[in-house]
């Protein structure tokens, strides 16, 4: 770490829509790394989850506004929000770097995608623009998952540390579903994004 650079998590996702898991995932990382900010970056269009329908970019932007607009560390970021072209990390990564010389990013993965981390474009410019924070949860087997960062170590060099965050049986998938089925999704994402959901009748 360099003294006097700012501290920046970055995290990517498509949050369609963001709930509270995403948020819970920001504020660990926030915590146990002393970041600075967390930068929520919504992708308009993820190269790798095409096979539904998703909300408009503008919707799923909106949605993370609202999520975190009570939260002074969280920043909204619209770097990958454009539908024109795929988002890779890589590339994510270094227009960052390039556009702010004075911070230091962090990029949050789960740890699961470490094993199939050497598949994503470029993950040696990847690991040279960023330390990767690999959330684990609690049921997770840490060994392996050790084994698997000393591996990347040695390949690229690269400083990937464990982000421990808890067990939340929440995900986009499933809120869709219940939104579809017209159930309940109370203490799933916050009453705002919810409010905005029904207002907009997205996923139904």
């Amino acid at each position: 770490m360099v003294e006097g650079r700012k501290q920046i998590g970055i995290m990517g996702g498509t949050f369609d829509p963001v709930h509270n898991a995403h948020l819970v995932l920001a504020e660990q990382a926030y915590s146990q790394f002393s970041l600075d900010e967390v930068w929520m970056m919504p992708n308009g269009n993820p190269p790798h989850k095409r096979e539904y329908s998703q909300a408009d970019v503008g919707h799923r932007m909106e949605m993370v506004r609202l999520a975190i607009q009570n939260v002074p560390y969280l920043r909204l970021c619209g770097l990958e929000q454009s539908e024109n072209s795929y988002h890779y990390t890589y590339e994510t990564m270094s227009v960052l770097n390039s556009t702010y010389p004075d911070h230091q990013f962090y990029f949050i993965m789960g740890a699961d995608s470490l094993f199939d981390f050497e598949d994503w474009k470029e993950p040696a410019i990847i690991c040279r623009e960023c330390v990767l924070l690999a959330a684990t949860r609690d049921h997770c087997r840490k060994e392996k998952i050790l084994r698997r960062i000393g591996e990347l170590k040695e390949k690229y060099n690269a400083d990937i540390r464990i982000l421990n965050t808890p067990n939340m049986d929440v995900a986009s998938e499933e809120i869709r579903r219940k939104i579809q089925q017209k159930e309940d999704i109370a203490g799933m994402v916050p009453e705002d994004v919810a409010k905005y959901i029904r207002q907009n009748h997205l996923y139904e």
